[in-house]
């Protein structure tokens, strides 16, 4: 964890090796020349824009669309070449990393900000990154006050969440948490009601015409084997809203489940991500986490009582066989596992991730994630898109237009329905593309299910803040689970460890 902190080093001391030997940086270090603006004219030749992404292969072609229409329109100025580092967002971060420390820098890269926040470094004047004011008041080239206004709030506000003033990212599309439940389960298709109604010609045949609706069972058919379960002792479940109800809903299934003598692997909840549970649930019962008014290890708020308390409170769930998250299984298996093997009912995991959580032996639906305190809040999620300054004013330009094109309404509704997340323009929501895609919802396919269950909860998002180091905290906190229940560590030398870990990197 200490590479981050040993960045830094290496960064000031290429800055001090390039200016001592007189080398022009294709880094910018060393120049403090964060703020730059737009060249008025274009290039007399193409350059070459490239693109650090980490997307999978069907992602990558939706966005080659664009910068395939994007690279005809300039042709001869500018021309973007997508470039995939292996691996999901960490390894790409720490591609990124490696690379920078060889002096190597895209024009622009997918990423998340506490990503970026490493890029930046823990001196202005060596950042890898342009801050990018300067591009958005551009007066030919830059965004109007109205076109800045007609981005979702939170989304263009977490470009300027850094430790230092101004706009350092724009995002590209967003996603959020979701719950995934097993339709089939909560109206009466499960194990608890097979062994109750055995032999009962009724029931086995309302479940068959569940069953043979696969993964898009018709409402019809599942309130029908709902009401026949409920009117003859059968076992159903209502959504839950809260996070108290949730538990309980857990509970209870297991209590039925013993009641009709169901053996086998079953939890009745999975979280999928530890971090993001802790984060969220701290943001909602008013937790401490980190800060950015604090300076090196102040910016440290998780090890206290509350989140203590919490962490116990997961730590039980685990043990009682109502919960299982990621790190409780070892860090390898994802909660969706379970969740299409029949081993649970409810997962809850990324908007941006449907199409893990999809099975074609039953119905699945989705549902807000079950919050805490009377207070929903939902964790944003989703890449957003950094500048790297490469000492060329038409490469930054070209940059620059390109994130505009992929950010016109239009074609970030297509790109991000696509890829199964949410565009970033409020605009976009009023297009007929939209319009028609949330009207699919409901008939079991969940790229059209997703959009229309987000709209809902946009207003509800958050984020918490970044800051070098910030990223190893969101691990560490994740982290808590691993100590706690696969090393044995008691809740105090969980945070103990967890805080320790995060040390090493904030600065």
């Amino acid at each position: 964890m200490k590479k981050f902190k040993l960045f830094a080093s290496i960064g000031i001391m290429v800055a001090s090796i390039s200016l001592s030997l007189g080398v022009t940086s294709c880094g910018g270090l060393g120049t403090g020349d964060v703020d730059q603006f737009l060249p008025t004219d274009d290039p007399t030749s193409t350059q070459t824009i490239e693109f650090w992404h980490c997307l999978g292969q069907k992602n990558e072609e939706n966005l080659s669309r664009i910068v395939d229409a994007f690279n005809t329109e300039y042709t001869g100025k500018y021309q973007v070449v997508l470039k995939k580092l292996s691996g999901g967002y960490d390894e790409l971060h720490d591609t990124i990393i490696t690379r920078l420390a060889s002096n190597q820098v895209p024009a622009m890269a997918m990423g998340y900000p506490d990503s970026f926040s490493e890029y930046m470094t823990d001196d202005i004047r060596f950042s890898y990154l342009l801050r990018l004011d300067n591009f958005i008041k551009d007066p030919e080239f830059g965004y109007s006050a109205a076109e800045i206004a007609d981005f979702i709030d939170e989304y263009y506000a977490e470009g300027s969440n850094y430790q230092y003033e101004g706009t350092w990212s724009m995002p590209m599309y967003k996603s959020t948490e979701i719950m995934y439940y097993n339709a089939n389960y909560f109206a009466g298709d499960n194990d608890q009601s097979i062994n109750h109604f055995t032999n009962d010609t009724t029931y086995i045949n309302l479940r068959n015409a569940v069953i043979n609706g696969g993964a898009s069972a018709s409402d019809d058919d599942l309130n029908a084997l709902r009401e026949y379960c409920e009117a003859n002792g059968g076992y159903t479940y209502e959504v839950p809203t809260t996070w108290d109800e949730m538990v309980e809903t857990g509970r209870q299934i297991n209590k039925d489940r013993k009641a009709e003598n169901v053996t086998g692997v079953f939890t009745p909840i999975g979280y999928d991500s530890d971090s993001n549970m802790f984060i969220s649930q701290f943001e909602q019962r008013g937790i401490a986490y980190t800060t950015n008014d604090a300076t090196g290890d102040d910016k440290i708020l998780f090890n206290n009582d509350e989140a203590k308390a919490f962490a116990s409170e997961v730590v039980g769930l685990i043990q009682e066989g109502v919960m299982v998250t990621k790190n409780s299984l070892g860090g390898n298996t994802y909660t969706n596992t379970y969740f299409t093997n029949n081993q649970s009912c409810m997962t809850i995991g990324s908007t941006g991730g449907s199409s893990y959580n999809v099975s074609s032996n039953f119905t699945v639906k989705l549902a807000p994630v079950p919050y805490a305190n009377d207070n929903p809040k939902y964790i944003m999620q989703g890449p957003s898109i950094c500048f790297f300054n490469n000492d060329n004013d038409y490469i930054h330009k070209g940059a620059w237009l390109f994130y505009k094109y992929m950010a016109d309404p239009q074609r970030n509704c297509e790109l991000a329905l696509q890829n199964s997340y949410d565009p970033v323009r409020k605009s976009s929501y009023e297009t007929e593309q939209y319009k028609t895609w949330v009207s699919r919802a409901g008939k079991g396919n969940l790229n059209y299910d997703i959009p229309a269950a987000t709209q809902t909860i946009r207003e509800n998002y958050m984020t918490s803040p970044v800051f070098i180091g910030s990223s190893t905290c969101r691990d560490e906190i994740g982290n808590i689970i691993t100590y706690m229940v696969r090393s044995g560590y008691s809740v105090d030398r969980a945070f103990e460890a967890a805080e320790n870990a995060a040390k090493t990197a904030v600065l």
